[in-house]
């Protein structure tokens, strides 16, 4: 009964392949975490991709980079009691952090830690040479092509990605799809791969030429990129079953820790001083996710059915979430009949 139910709630498409690259996320090979934890650790970037969220912010250029509070970060980890996987991403670029090196050293001790960075900021190259790969979970390494040509930076991202792939470390490089790029996708797709990297493109989430998107690519954008619209779905998880909170959460640069990015209101305590995981598992509240927790992690989030499965007083979350998937299958099988013409409302 359980393995059926899981199996169930974790279930993907049979034409999606279980891959090491899961929309624009590298997929974690290592499975050994307790808890996972995305931390921006600073808003402070050397790049202003005009795709970015916070294109243009100041705080691209002027943004604290605050060091990270070793020696409480750790006695923090410590007493959760529990092995993190952290990764290091948001806003700004995380390499940019002062002790970011040193940080990690202590960190994977005991843990595990994980990256989204643009590569070419100069310790990249320390902590390939001083972390151990086994302890790295993956590296997200977003190839923002026209900021390296701008800036001629092209080879150092080739010469960072090829020495973290030498070192052993689980790496994937990614370009978000951006409308304008759409003609040159195959050019730059062709160009890495003689490179030795292979290019993954991944949905761009914002507005372009006043339409929204991913909503908005054609058909013709989607092959140029190589784009999947089933993976477009898994950003509809509006009332899913989530972990977020239970066993996964979003760092602050202060340390602050929420829920997820559509649930900042709500804290669990400080990566500095507790952390604080709800007891429970939540209903997704936003109609488009933006955390896709459940594809980015999946081996948390079965790890956290489990643990509420087991649990006395932890089922209304399942109760809810089969309740209303029942009564919206029902309510389109009502407008599939409708538009049949089996019967017409009274």
């Amino acid at each position: 009964m359980k393995n059926g139910l899981l199996g169930f709630l974790i279930s993907r498409p049979k034409d999606i392949p279980s891959a090491d690259y899961c929309g624009h996320w590298v997929v974690d090979k290592k499975h050994c975490h307790d808890a996972w934890l995305h931390w921006n650790a600073t808003n402070r970037c050397n790049f202003n991709c005009l795709y970015c969220f916070s294109h243009d912010d100041p705080q691209k250029k002027s943004g604290e980079l605050p060091k990270i509070n070793i020696p409480e970060l750790i006695r923090s980890l410590d007493e959760a009691n529990k092995v993190f996987k952290i990764r290091f991403t948001g806003g700004g670029e995380p390499f940019l952090v002062p002790n970011i090196v040193e940080a990690c050293l202590e960190i994977t001790k005991k843990h595990y830690v994980g990256f989204n960075t643009n590569l070419i900021c100069d310790n990249v190259k320390d902590f390939a040479e001083k972390i151990d790969p086994e302890r790295v979970a993956n590296i997200n390494a977003s190839l923002h092509i026209k900021e390296l040509e701008k800036y001629n930076l092209v080879e150092r991202f080739v010469s960072n990605y090829l020495l973290c792939e030498r070192k052993g470390i689980n790496i994937v490089a990614s370009s978000v799809a951006y409308p304008p790029l759409a003609d040159e996708a195959e050019k730059y797709r062709i160009f890495f791969k003689e490179k030795g990297i292979p290019v993954n493109f991944s949905f761009f989430q914002g507005s372009f030429n006043g339409k929204e998107y991913p909503r908005s690519y054609t058909e013709k954008e989607i092959e140029q990129f190589g784009l999947s619209r089933l993976w477009l779905k898994k950003n509809y998880e509006y009332q899913g079953i989530c972990n977020a909170g239970f066993n996964a959460g979003i760092v602050d640069p202060d340390g602050s820790i929420h829920p997820c990015f559509s649930m900042t209101k709500e804290t669990l305590g400080n990566i500095y001083d507790k952390i604080e995981f709800k007891k429970h598992l939540v209903i997704c509240p936003v109609k488009r996710c933006s955390c896709q927790l459940k594809n980015i992690d999946p081996y948390i989030f079965k790890k956290a059915l489990e643990e509420n499965l087991t649990l006395p007083g932890k089922i209304m979350p399942f109760a809810a979430y089969f309740s209303r998937r029942i009564r919206n299958q029902l309510f389109k099988l009502r407008i599939f009949c409708r538009k049949l013409n089996f019967f017409k409302p009274k």
